[in-house]
């Protein structure tokens, strides 16, 4: 079977991980699922060659547990992992300036993980954004088509938030 289409395969269960998180209110709920979505992407980046990205992926689950363990994942610990994934980057990147497209993504993430729900979603549609064109020069087409229904998910899933922070304002004034 031809790589492109197994490493697609793995991809889309990634893909259908990294939509639903759009979808989801708690942080701790889009971290989890978020860990099953780099573990299944970054699969599916080894097998199409996207070894930046397989290491950005492999990197978030490690970061995304850490995180949940720590009581304090301050901004020193942040740098921590955004600083070893550039450095590893360095040393594995073999695609240029599109290479480095996942450890800026990555480093937004990161910098606001801890914020509130709807600061994670822009940092995820950012993310996305960056990673649409990171897969398309890997050829994962399955992830194209998916980063840009997270990008969607992830509106809606902000204006889902506006819409409950509106009626709890309003519960409040009555």
């Amino acid at each position: 079977m031809n790589m492109i289409l197994i490493g697609n395969m793995v991809s889309l269960a990634g893909c259908i991980a990294m939509i639903m998180t759009g979808f989801l209110k708690k942080r701790k709920s889009i971290i989890s699922l978020q860990c099953l979505q780099f573990a299944l992407m970054g699969i599916g980046n080894v097998i199409l060659g996207g070894i930046s990205g397989a290491l950005s992926n492999v990197l978030g689950i490690v970061r995304d547990l850490f995180s949940m363990k720590v009581e304090d994942f301050n901004r020193a610990w942040k740098v921590t992992f955004i600083a070893l994934q550039a450095v590893l980057t360095a040393l594995v990147n073999k695609a240029g300036l599109v290479g480095w497209l996942p450890v800026l993504a990555t480093a937004a993430f990161t910098m606001v993980m801890d914020g509130d729900e709807k600061a994670i979603k822009w940092s995820i549609i950012f993310g996305e954004s960056l990673w649409f064109f990171y897969d398309i020069t890997n050829h994962n087409y399955t992830a194209v088509a998916m980063d840009a229904f997270t990008v969607i998910s992830n509106l809606i899933g902000i204006a889902m938030l506006r819409k409950d922070e509106a009626g709890t304002q309003s519960l409040a004034g009555n």
